[in-house]
């Protein structure tokens, strides 16, 4: 079931004169219920300008955009509240207010007039709470958080708006790599209880492991979509983040780093003959099956034969020092 479309619509900025800047245009994509997309491009293509546009801060310069069957130009502030949650990047202004206070905010198109909180309303910001593990900061003034810490309130408070669809503007750009995966897990088991979340971000790895889908915006290109598996392999994805200019290795996740050094020839573990391979292709080394110069990885120590010597190191730091002090 499609939560937002968008047809024909193009989107960008008023200027003080001449015609409005376009950033995108003939944007016409469907949000699922049930689904993840991750909305990316390089910086200054159009997300945020996107995610503010669908959301309603800012006018869309054509097109159409649909909540269901009904169009958002014919929704109030608290019909669109009550459809759409926003997490954009931007520190809130009322530093003042606790941490509770601010998840209770999105209860706002539920409660009366008088902004009551009712029995379910608590419930619910406990649930939010709870489901983003902030718990241990949840009576602390906003002035007193982190940035990752003010990031997962935002998004706990987004959880609290239990609206259908969540927007999200760069979520887990001030998490750590811990919190990053675990906000982008619940994200996915919100996903799965119905709702849509579109999410802006420069992360590929994460988004490409755990979104349902990509909505490509390149600078001068039409709008690319489809399952990330699809986008990777046809070339869309390495187009519209111009990683070929930096060799940028699609199926590892890695810079693909010249080396022009000694060949080694290596074997052993797997896990730990990965990491080997990095250090040795960062410092300059060839990974190559005919070489003298071979390299065993066991579980406990690396073995360095060649022609005419043999030795053994504990870590990898001894072994480049030894590799460096006699290339």
């Amino acid at each position: 079931m499609s939560l937002l479309h968008t047809h024909q619509l193009q989107i960008g900025y008023t200027q003080a004169k001449g015609a409005p800047k376009v950033l995108q245009q003939d944007i016409s994509v469907s949000l699922e219920a049930g689904n993840i997309v991750s909305l990316m491009g390089q910086n200054g293509v159009g997300k945020t300008t996107f995610i503010k546009t669908i959301s309603g801060l800012l006018p869309p310069l054509g097109g159409e955009i649909k909540y269901g069957s009904q169009n958002i130009r014919k929704l109030s502030a608290v019909q669109l509240a009550s459809k759409l949650s926003l997490v954009l990047t931007e520190r809130p202004h009322a530093f003042d207010l606790s941490v509770i206070e601010l998840i209770a905010i999105g209860r706002h198109p539920y409660s009366s007039w008088l902004g009551t909180l009712s029995k379910k309303d608590r419930e619910v910001i406990d649930w939010a709470i709870s489901e983003t593990h902030i718990n241990y900061i949840a009576n602390r003034k906003l002035y007193e958080l982190s940035d990752g810490q003010l990031q997962k309130v935002m998004i706990a408070r987004a959880l609290a708006q239990e609206t259908d669809i969540i927007l999200l503007d760069e979520p887990a750009a001030h998490l750590d790599l811990h919190n990053k995966i675990e906000v982008m897990m619940l994200l996915r088991k919100i996903a799965r209880q119905g709702k849509g979340i579109l999410i802006s971000t420069h992360d590929m790895q994460i988004s490409t492991q755990l979104s349902d889908r990509l909505w490509l915006f390149n600078f001068n290109s039409p709008v690319q979509q489809g399952t990330p598996e699809d986008l990777i392999l046809d070339g869309s994805l390495e187009k519209a983040l111009y990683l070929s200019n930096f060799g940028y290795d699609m199926i590892h996740g890695a810079v693909a780093m010249e080396a022009s050094g000694p060949k080694i020839n290596l074997s052993g573990d797997p896990t730990r003959s990965f990491w080997t391979t990095q250090a040795l292709k960062r410092n300059g080394f060839q990974i190559s099956e005919d070489a003298s110069l071979s390299l065993k990885v066991t579980d406990t120590n690396w073995i360095l034969e060649s022609p005419k010597d043999k030795a053994a190191f504990d870590s990898i730091e001894q072994l480049l020092q030894h590799l460096q002090s006699n290339k």
